[in-house]
């Protein structure tokens, strides 16, 4: 995979898409048309109860041992039917060794018996090893130092090292800056980037506090399905514009990815 998606992925979709801002998961909207399924490797199961929840509004209900924290990998090539999109989740569960019960308005994703309880939040699940990613603050900031290269006010250049980092230790990297939908007149216009760090890759990259992200490389950022399918489409480009707006004016950012 293409390492620069991971700055568009943080950025755009540090924690589901909506960092720090779990109000807005929550929210459901039902429709009735077809269901977008577009995820990023690995997704966390609280991230397919968030998307399955948005759209039929159902409740959802965690086992005690269920592990939200779990990973799946769901390769969807299209459009689907509510129907098809619930029968998608229930086998993903399943794959995941959970299985779920439909009571009608609640779903409730249950763990085997006698499986054994997930790691209290925050806790590691595997050993550190040499290739983790930098613990150390300062580490982090040492290598964001030596990896960006600004050019001007909108173009930088970020080496593959940065990237590595950071797919390492994308939380790290996201506790750079809040990041919120953007709306205006009830109409979701991006997202919006809000206390920018000084030394975080945020602000490395160009972006400033108030500043909204519009889209990337053409494509919109208007839902978090929207971001999702941004990572599907791009992973072999090698540079990103990022079209912003920044004090009601529009501005591009472009970032080119050197080895």
């Amino acid at each position: 995979m293409k390492r620069w998606l991971v700055v568009v992925c943080t950025v755009a979709l540090s924690r589901a898409a909506v960092a720090d801002d779990d109000d807005a998961l929550y929210k459901c909207h039902p429709t009735t048309g077809k269901v977008r399924a577009y995820f990023k490797p690995n997704t966390e199961l609280k991230d397919l109860v968030t998307w399955i929840m948005g759209f039929s509004c159902k409740n959802i209900v965690l086992g005690a041992n269920v592990d939200p924290s779990t990973k799946i990998t769901l390769l969807v090539p299209g459009e689907l039917t509510q129907k098809q999109a619930l029968k998608l989740f229930a086998d993903a569960v399943d794959a995941a060794g959970y299985s779920v019960l439909d009571k009608g308005d609640n779903l409730v994703i249950k763990a085997p018996p006698g499986a054994a309880k997930p790691c209290p939040s925050g806790a590691p699940t595997t050993p550190a090893t040499a290739s983790a990613s930098p613990a150390d603050a300062d580490d982090l900031t040492a290598l964001l130092d030596a990896g960006i290269k600004k050019i001007d006010d909108t173009h930088v250049e970020v080496s593959a090292k940065v990237i590595d980092a950071v797919l390492a230790n994308p939380m790290g990297i996201a506790k750079g800056a809040r990041i919120i939908p953007a709306m205006h007149d009830g109409k979701p216009e991006g997202f919006k980037i809000y206390a920018v760090r000084p030394s975080s890759l945020y602000a490395r990259i160009g972006l400033v506090n108030g500043d909204t992200i519009a889209s990337v490389n053409g494509y919109d950022m208007t839902s978090a399905d929207k971001a999702l399918e941004v990572y599907t489409k791009l992973r072999d480009a090698k540079k990103v514009e990022l079209a912003i707006v920044r004090r009601a004016k529009p501005l591009t950012l472009t970032i080119t990815i050197k080895p």
